[in-house]
């Protein structure tokens, strides 16, 4: 199994490059092309010099919702297009760790302490409204557009954590040019390993917000991602439109001459 890496940046912890992901027809993924990432938001110059110097950044595909957008604005990088693709409205984002003002403490509080509340449940389930969602498959689709259009240099997507609605369009992404499913999972997986220091230091600072004991577990099922959340991914797809490459043809737009000019576009030998 290859090894998932991040890239050399000062706080971007979870920004990583596609590179020399293999393919089921013998190709890799070009370096420099495509770039998965949290929110970019507070990062440091260096982060963004590295960015738009090493990686050559072209254009930003930002999945948040206008107010995670208002309130913590990504930088204006010259000559790099910057385009809002709203995956979900405020209210389906509800309390996850892409979503978690204080608007939604009351909502938390409530949940955490009804003995029926699954946080690995209620993370399924807006994965399941992500899938079969109008606005995601509208913003999604855009998302395919987009990648088609840019011949050089990289794409960057991101939501605020960039493991939910940043890690489904990966896994679109890389469905689509065929990278094999264990390194779909490879790549799925590893924002637990990144943001492990984050999210504890996330629950400490929780607990103590909301006073409130033995809800760790719960609150990182939410900050986290699981296997759980991955099969409700391709679960959904499957009982609803048979399978991946039918969801990416008839919902995304993206049909096999699209397909191919994207695997030419983002493939080498």
């Amino acid at each position: 199994m290859m090894e998932i890496k991040r890239l050399p940046l000062e706080g971007l912890k979870n920004t990583r490059d596609f590179a020399g992901f293999p393919t089921e027809d013998g190709r890799h993924i070009k370096p420099h092309r495509l770039i998965r990432s949290g929110e970019l938001f507070g990062a440091a110059q260096s982060d963004l010099t590295y960015l738009m110097e090493n990686i050559h950044l072209k254009k930003i595909l930002d999945f948040r919702t206008t107010k995670e957008r208002e309130e913590h604005p990504d930088p204006v990088l010259s000559d790099v297009i910057n385009l809002h693709l709203p995956v979900l409205d405020e209210k389906a984002l509800g309390v996850t760790r892409e979503g978690q003002d204080g608007d939604m403490m009351e909502q938390l509080v409530s949940y955490l302490e009804s003995p029926d509340f699954s946080a690995e449940n209620y993370m399924a389930g807006i994965y399941e409204q992500i899938i079969l969602g109008e606005k995601a498959h509208k913003c999604y689709g855009r998302m395919f557009d987009e990648l088609l259009s840019q011949e050089e240099g990289a794409v960057l997507w991101h939501c605020t954590a960039g493991k939910d609605r940043a890690g489904i369009a990966s896994i679109l992404i890389l469905s689509a040019l065929e990278v094999p499913k264990e390194i779909i999972e490879a790549d799925y997986f590893r924002v637990n390993a990144l943001l492990k220091e984050d999210n504890e230091r996330l629950c400490d600072d929780m607990e103590k917000r909301l006073d409130m004991q033995g809800i760790r577990q719960g609150l990182m099922a939410m900050f986290s991602v699981h296997k759980e959340y991955l099969d409700c991914i391709y679960r959904v797809i499957e009982n609803k439109y048979t399978d991946m490459d039918n969801y990416l043809d008839e919902v995304l737009g993206l049909n096999k001459d699209k397909r191919k000019m994207l695997k030419d576009l983002y493939l080498e030998a």
